[in-house]
């Protein structure tokens, strides 16, 4: 007889087991689908930041070995193969744009090429990347398309991060590059070269984050591959007792688990495919993904169903010749062997590495990056050895103290089959894990700051520019434009004295600052003295008023600022006046910003685009820990059929098979997950303290909800596993050896 046919022999004319293979195929789809996508994810990256970082990233000294630019120095003359550039950050309504300024030689040519373009803008022209194509196209003029000058041509796809990305290269004189006062000093670049993502912060999260997602969808592979394993042994003794070899079976066992997991791996690459138009509207930096980033080489996905197919064939094949699976087959449950205390081992090894990070961090900082992620994977791995063997000693200690039948059943079957038992609830333990650690980890984001409105507080429409230069008459033609402008109702020229960043002091007219949201204080000279934490901080204003000397004092010696205030009910006010502000003679040494423009810039700080990515590991995990949990629970209920069918023919009530199925379920879950959640604090504190030296905090109430959900998964399948179980024992057929 064929290993066909006797594989055909397995799941003929039987429900129960076209069912048991649906769920491994869907299983194994999911797993599949999952790996595709993050392997995309990682390959995407990388990709995605050389495309991009050549207009900023890439400019900032000491991010790379292979950077082809030099510091301007202010006497530096520019060759024909050279090209002075400044990054700098601009903004249109609520989104930043990546501005970066270049000025050409002299002699108006040059040898160096901007990326995704043939041409290089010349003074008063400029490159835009095609999303800032279409906004400019769509608003007037005056609010966007004046703010550049002349727009000679689209960057490429190529040169941008994604669809949505906002880029523009402006041609401007050497003098204004010169004085850029960016936090990316000014540049000689003989080249445009993109990085990628080097930064050791970013490359452990995403090392770390794409652990503590696999991990799970592998740990879903195998409970699924494993459902209904008690009923595939029983068909595989029917196979021994009419005549089949070990050899035979356990070949059959490889093809029939082999055959499912290869359709089950193909639907992966198909969901991957169907999942691709989803993930890539997710945003990250600047932009969404082109579905091009997601949609990779044809080569990974055939291994990906090569290997998974051949994995799943070959553990199917070893299990089945460990088992030697008789004619009489499986039908006496046997005792597992003791969970011994080196099964810890694991999970300690990888605790102490992770508190030993913050320390090494600061002694032998590049062994972070290897020490990390090893740690990590230690501990999410030890987790799974150290299970059963908690799950035992707490069931010895409750099964002292059981008084009652359900009890003593229920603590001595998990003393007997820890490992069996801590299975079923294994996907929650480690989904919780990777939710605790993504949540706590991401407290250290550095949020969006609120704009507050009126009691003191500047308006949130109101702009803030520091000229490069002083010159009086210049400031004066640029009040009286910027006067002229529709929307404008406050032009104010203040002086700014100190650190302008924390303890400075800002003086303005009294008269302004009041109409700029400030509260009234009486000034006999007509200026008050202001902290500069009102312009950067969004604090309220405790004006104080300024004498003669003080603000002759401050004229000579303070930093000009020019505050615009706006209308806010006049549409396209503030970038009609951000436009006045940057096409002026004033030479700003940084764009003009807002309390609104801040805001958008710190969203998109780093931190914040790793909260993002910490809030859809969150979501995925949880996912995976929803489907583990049903599945084993199922997988547990069908290998006990028989054992739990005896218990009701020796007249077990109801009530007391129900309550010794709960403790099975929620012993194990309550043990481990103790142990899950506090390892997942510590993770978190290691990463954080080891990578940023920052320091972690409660999570929001959005962990705690996740928590709250997996927990009550976990009581849910605990009722619908001792319901289910009384239901399924109706016309079980129990078979004595």
């Amino acid at each position: 007889m064929s290993r066909i046919a006797l594989t055909r022999l397995l799941v003929a004319n039987d429900r129960s087991a076209r069912r048991r293979l649906a769920g491994i195929v869907a299983g194994v789809m999911v797993g599949v689908a999952l790996f595709l996508m993050l392997l995309a994810a990682a390959q995407a990256f990388p990709e995605r930041s050389i495309r991009s970082s050549w207009a900023s990233i890439a400019l900032m000294p000491g991010i790379s070995e292979q950077s082809n630019h030099t510091d301007l120095q202010p006497d530096h003359v520019l060759t024909g193969d050279e090209l002075a550039v400044a990054s700098s950050l601009d903004t249109v309504g609520d989104e930043p744009i990546t501005v970066l300024q270049v000025a050409l030689p002299e002699s108006g040519a040059t040898s160096v090429r901007v990326p995704g373009s043939d041409v290089v803008p010349k003074q008063g022209e400029y490159l835009a990347s095609p999303a800032l194509a279409e906004r400019i196209a769509s608003l007037p003029a005056d609010q966007l398309g004046d703010r550049y000058g002349k727009q000679v041509g689209v960057l490429g796809p190529d040169a941008v991060e994604g669809p949505d990305s906002l880029v523009a290269v402006v041609g401007t004189d050497l003098g204004t590059v010169a004085s850029s006062q960016s936090f990316i000093p000014p540049q000689v670049v003989t080249s445009f070269q993109g990085v990628p993502y080097e930064n050791e912060a970013y490359r452990i999260a995403m090392l770390i984050g794409a652990i503590a997602v696999l991990v799970p969808a592998l740990l879903l592979v195998g409970i699924v591959t494993d459902l209904g394993a008690a009923q595939r042994a029983e068909r595989l003794a029917t196979l021994r007792l009419i005549g089949a070899t070990p050899q035979q079976v356990a070949r059959t066992a490889a093809l029939e688990i082999g055959a499912t997991t290869f359709v089950g791996a193909l639907a992966g690459v198909a969901l991957h495919l169907v999942m691709i138009p989803v993930a890539a509207q997710i945003t990250l930096g600047s932009s969404r993904f082109y579905h091009s980033d997601l949609l990779r080489s044809p080569v990974n996905a055939v291994l990906a169903v090569a290997v998974t197919t051949a994995g799943a064939a070959a553990v199917a094949w070893w299990r089945t010749r460990r088992a030697d699976v008789g004619p009489l087959g499986g039908s006496r449950e046997r005792s597992e062997r003791r969970p011994r205390l080196l099964a810890l081992a694991p999970v300690i090894l990888g605790m102490a590495g992770l508190a030993s990070t913050p320390a090494v961090s600061r002694q032998e900082p590049a062994l972070t990056i290897y020490l990390l992620p090893a740690s990590f994977l230690c501990a999410m791995l030890g987790l799974l050895w150290a299970g059963p063997v908690l799950t035992w000693w707490v069931a010895r200690g409750g099964g002292a103290l059981a008084h009652s039948a359900a009890q003593v059943i229920g603590f001595n079957r998990i003393t007997q089959h820890p490992r069996a038992v801590f299975k079923a609830v294994a996907g929650v333990v480690i989904a919780v894990y990777a939710m605790t650690v993504f949540a706590v980890a991401i407290t250290v984001a550095a949020g969006t700051r609120d704009i507050t409105h009126g009691n003191g507080h500047l308006n949130p429409s109101t702009l803030e520019a520091i000229p490069a230069v002083s010159d009086e008459s210049t400031l004066e033609s640029a009040v009286g434009r910027l006067t002229a402008v529709p929307g404008v109702t406050t032009v104010a020229v203040g002086q700014i004295s100190g650190d302008s960043r924390q303890e400075g002091r800002v003086i303005l007219e009294a008269d302004k600052a009041e109409a700029l949201g400030a509260p009234h204080v009486e000034a006999p000279d007509g200026a008050v003295s202001i902290s500069t934490r009102w312009l950067y901080e969004n604090a309220a204003a405790s004006p104080s008023p300024v004498g003669t000397e003080e603000m002759a004092t401050a004229r000579e010696q303070g930093a000009p600022v020019i505050l615009v205030g706006t209308d806010p009910a006049s549409p396209g006010a503030v970038e009609r006046a951000r436009t006045a502000l940057v096409t002026s003679d004033l030479a700003l040494g940084s764009s003009p910003s807002s309390p609104g423009s801040i805001q958008s810039i710190q969203a998109n700080a780093v931190e914040n685009q790793f909260a993002r990515l910490g809030y859809i590991g969150i979501i995925i995990a949880a996912g995976i820990s929803t489907v583990s949990l049903g599945v084993s629970t199922v997988a547990a209920l069908l290998g006990r059929r028989r054992v739990l069918g005896l218990l009701r023919l020796v007249g077990m009530p109801a009530a007391t098979l129900r309550t010794m199925v709960s403790y099975e379920t929620m012993l194990p879950a309550a043990t481990a997950l103790v142990m899950s959640i506090g390892l997942g604090w510590l993770t978190a504190w290691s990463l954080v303290r080891g990578v940023s030296g920052r320091h972690i905090s409660w999570p929001d109430g959005g962990y705690w909800l996740v928590l709250g959900v997996c927990l009550s998964l976990v009581a849910v399948a605990t009722l619908v596993s001792a319901r289910y179980g009384r239901r399924m024992l109706t016309g079980t057929t129990v078979r004595f050896e």
